[in-house]
């Protein structure tokens, strides 16, 4: 998804003949996964490599594109209840987070549609593993044509629960009974047994702290290039920036000046409180994160629900702009040049000029 900036539909043959089979062959395994966890006994439940008792769901919690969940609380009998960080059906107030449509903070229908859009593409894309898993592992009917197996969770009336805060963003008027904005959802005791190294603890100060950066499981195009460009915007604005390296080796071989500083995984809800501000790729789990410690935040978001997240936290005032990593240049900010160009987009052009010579302005 980072590398198709959350397309949907792929729009380069190198997606089409690599991608998207390894894609197909991924959710598959989700799929084909969803059985044994609702009907096994854990194969650690016992101790390394020792079963656990045997285990039959009497509900299922799952979130949607795990796929095969509706299908194995059919064939158990059991209810479902979906929950997601993420917006995931149809309302006019905002786009799918994959659907690619700009989050304008105004009810549209094409909104609603584009929700009714991605499930039917996500349905033609897993409608023959579906069945087959039905049909091969399950042992229940195929989900025909006339079947709208792309609404299932909609027609069968599945209850939803949303995992942001209202707050942020508060639960749309055109969703019914069946779906709730819950508020975040988040591992509290993390913080309580981290032990920081006496570095950390020396950089983070007792000044206010650093900048936080950082791209949880985003892989970076170039993680050197980004490194560079973080550590020249800190020493220009001579500030300290704290920078969480996860997936990508943002360190290298860059020679680091005092001012930043590298960390591998860290509690959220342990750091954010001491740092500044925060600046991270949108995802719905690190904005809570730094909502909740009241930093103001700035988001660049790759994909998905992250443009959305980068929106909804200006919108709620707690935050600037989002700016696609694609287009974060250590020189994207220039108030000077910007200034200039608001003045003059802004000057009523057409009652200025002379009546008599249209290329003077008019004076009095």
């Amino acid at each position: 998804m980072v590398k198709t900036g959350g397309h949907l539909i792929p729009t380069k043959i190198e997606t089409l003949t690599k991608d998207v089979p390894w894609n197909r062959t991924m959710i598959n395994e989700i799929v084909l996964s969803t059985w044994p966890a609702v009907s096994e006994a854990d194969p650690d439940g016992g101790g390394s490599g020792v079963p656990g008792p045997p285990f039959r769901a009497q509900a299922i919690i799952a979130n949607p594109v795990s796929y095969g969940h509706i299908h194995v609380a059919e064939r158990l009998g059991v209810p479902l209840h979906i929950m997601f960080p993420q917006p995931w059906v149809p309302t006019m107030a905002f786009p799918h987070p994959l659907s690619n449509l700009a989050y304008t903070g105004k009810p549209q229908k094409r909104n609603y549609l584009s929700y009714k859009l991605v499930d039917l593409i996500m349905w033609h894309g897993t409608e023959g593993m579906i069945n087959e898993f039905r049909t091969e592992v399950l042992k229940l009917r195929t989900i025909r044509n006339g079947d709208l197996g792309s609404e299932l969770l909609l027609d069968l009336e599945i209850p939803h629960a949303f995992m942001w805060s209202p707050q942020l963003v508060p639960k749309p008027a055109d969703w019914g009974d069946l779906y709730d904005v819950i508020g975040t959802v988040s591992l509290k005791e993390a913080a309580s047994v981290y032990s920081p190294s006496p570095e950390l603890e020396a950089f983070l100060g007792d000044d206010g702290g650093p900048i936080f950066v950082g791209f949880g499981s985003m892989v970076l195009a170039d993680p050197l290039a980004t490194t560079k460009m973080i550590v020249d915007a800190a020493t220009q604005a001579n500030v300290r920036v704290l920078i969480q390296s996860s997936w990508s080796d943002m360190a290298g071989d860059l020679e680091i000046p005092s001012n930043v500083f590298f960390i591998g995984n860290c509690p959220h809800d342990w750091l954010m409180p001491r740092v500044s501000a925060v600046v991270h790729h949108g995802g719905a789990g690190t904005t809570a994160a730094g909502l909740l410690a009241g930093k103001p935040t700035f988001i660049v978001p790759f994909f998905g629900d992250q443009p959305f997240w980068g929106q909804a936290v200006v919108s709620a005032g707690v935050g600037v702009a989002p700016c696609p990593i694609a287009q974060l240049t250590t020189e994207q900010e220039d108030g000077a040049e910007d200034a200039v160009r608001s003045f003059y987009r802004h000057l009523p052009a057409q009652d200025m000029w002379c009546d008599l010579d249209h290329q003077r302005i008019a004076t009095q």
